[in-house]
């Protein structure tokens, strides 16, 4: 059995982004490929004219003569554009990863329906609470759909963030921002400091943006579960999972933390979770071949340091524990990984175009067959269409390739080496599967067999790998998360913030002021 919409991405694969979406629907695909789309009706599809006619889509007779003709066709299309369609071995390989990846959906992630609920019910409360408060205090308008966007709003604003002290993001007339992009910034630029958290989040409800448990619990089945697509959507293959989108909960941002409580193991089981380490760098020094690089990836070391050392030298650092400039390096790491110029890094880490044009010019000079790899990539970049190692054929953007061509190898690199071990993955632990964000995995085992179950998912995610018979080895990398009684409780041990821990969430109190759990009522 082969899928056309992935074969097709591969023979011709799509820009980044979403302007490329519609290239590969069975109408484009046709018309393409074999000059003929669908059957059509009054300069639409006969699909629609029959949905019409009979009131939706579920209402049209299964035997009328012109839903079975459309229905005919469409086997028909596929048939002829399987025969046009290139299906190479790495296409053969996606079926096999997408499959695995299917058991996401088929199984389903349980939803802690009471804590969802819960948080629902108090993000209208405080939201009710902060327009009453903004309209007692700074003059906010209680009338129309959105009060913030008028001008007595926007004064109104004004104030309220110049008594918290912060500066608003602005929009380019120098007015508050209250779009989606701009109060989600100052989320994150804010998250320690809970009233303007406390703000930016009533905005985005006056704005009509759900809550993550609005869309959880929008998405539950009678089953009491999220099943949530999976696809290889993005032009570098990165996994998306949509429908709730789990790529998007908290783990780092503290204003957000709560919403992976809301993901619970199966009963009588335990959430463990995987992650690769570094893996984009990993995939990035497999292909430069730069001993120097592999050797900073030795397990035994840390990349940032490493890189701290080649960039700022070792004064201070005797190659033990964390090099003094160490935080500074990490920028110049994903430059390196994605490709990012002076201009980038500058923007980046805070510091002159100057300083970071020799900054990269350090690393050039500690990494030349780095520096050349990438010239090389972005050389070829210009042919629009790259492929990584495992075959994965990419389309770089005319004019992009300077940062698209080694990120893209790097992304998609990463990407491949995460399936690699996904396709090592025991075939008893598939129905385990309950997520996957980028390079992590997340299952749901049962609590006798935890153990068990760790070991397979580390010998599977960890192995060394090599680009050709001749190419020099590096070796990927693994590391298990706590076990967790739900999805947030995995990253107890990681997390600096008391919350994350279940055990902490089932005490009754906290004297921490800043613990988003316990500064408002959560529904046990």
């Amino acid at each position: 059995m082969i899928d056309t919409h992935l074969v097709a991405r591969q023979n011709d694969p799509p820009l980044s982004g979403k302007s490329d979406v519609r290239r590969y629907n069975l109408e484009a695909l046709a018309q393409k490929v074999l000059g003929e789309g669908k059957v059509a009706s009054e300069g639409t599809s006969v699909l629609k004219t029959l949905a019409k006619e009979f009131g939706g889509f579920d209402k049209i007779p299964t035997d009328h003569p012109d839903y079975i003709r459309y229905l005919i066709q469409d086997v028909e299309l596929v048939r002829e554009l399987s025969k046009s369609l290139v299906v190479d071995d790495y296409v053969l390989r996606e079926h096999k990863v997408l499959w695995r990846l299917s058991h996401i959906t088929r199984q389903g992630f349980r939803v802690d329906l009471d804590l969802a609920k819960a948080l629902i019910a108090q993000r209208e409360t405080r939201t009710e609470q902060q327009k009453q408060k903004l309209h007692e205090v700074y003059g906010l308008p209680m009338g129309g759909k959105k009060p913030h966007t008028t001008v007595a709003g926007r004064a109104a604003l004004e104030k309220a963030f110049a008594d918290l002290g912060v500066q608003p993001v602005r929009t380019k007339t120098g007015e508050v921002a209250t779009g989606k992009d701009a109060m989600n910034q100052m989320i994150e630029e804010h998250s320690d400091y809970p009233a303007v958290v406390e703000l930016c989040q009533t905005l985005l409800a006056f704005n009509g943006e759900r809550s993550t448990a609005q869309t959880i619990l929008q998405n539950t089945r009678s089953d009491g579960r999220i099943h949530p697509e999976v696809s290889a959507a993005q032009a570098t293959g990165r996994i998306s999972v949509t429908k709730p989108g789990l790529t998007v909960m908290g783990k780092r941002d503290r204003s957000n933390i709560v919403e992976r409580a809301l993901l619970l193991p199966d009963e009588g089981h335990v959430l463990i979770s995987a992650d690769l380490g570094q893996v984009d760098a990993r995939a990035i020094a497999m292909h430069a071949q730069d001993e120097g690089y592999i050797a900073a990836l030795e397990p035994d070391k840390d990349l940032h340091s490493e890189m701290a050392a080649a960039v700022f030298g070792s004064e201070g650092w005797v190659g033990a524990g964390k090099h003094p400039r160490r935080s500074e390096a990490k920028a110049i790491t994903h430059a390196t990984t994605y490709g990012m110029g002076a201009a980038g890094l500058a923007q980046g880490a805070g510091i002159s175009q100057g300083e970071a044009a020799m900054q990269l010019a350090s690393l050039d000079e500690k990494f030349p067959a780095l520096a050349a790899w990438k010239r090389w990539v972005r050389e070829e970049g210009r042919k629009q269409i790259i492929a990584n190692a495992f075959g994965r054929r990419m389309r770089v953007a005319p004019g992009k390739e300077y940062t698209q061509a080694p990120a893209m190898i790097g992304q998609g690199t990463a990407r491949d080496l995460m399936m690699e071990g996904l396709l090592r993955l025991p075939r008893w632990l598939l129905p385990s599967l309950r997520g996957i964000v980028h390079d992590e995995i997340v299952l749901s085992v049962p609590e006798d067999h935890a153990e068990e179950a760790e070991a397979a998912v580390l010998e599977a995610l960890q192995f060394e790998h090599r680009i050709t018979d001749e190419a020099s080895a590096v070796a990927v990398t693994a590391e298990a998360s706590d076990r967790g009684r739900d999805w947030l409780d995995c990253y107890r041990s990681e997390a600096g913030w008391p919350e994350v821990a279940r055990e902490h969430r089932d005490q009754d109190s906290c004297e921490d002021p800043a613990c988003t759990w316990h500064r408002r009522p959560v529904a046990a």
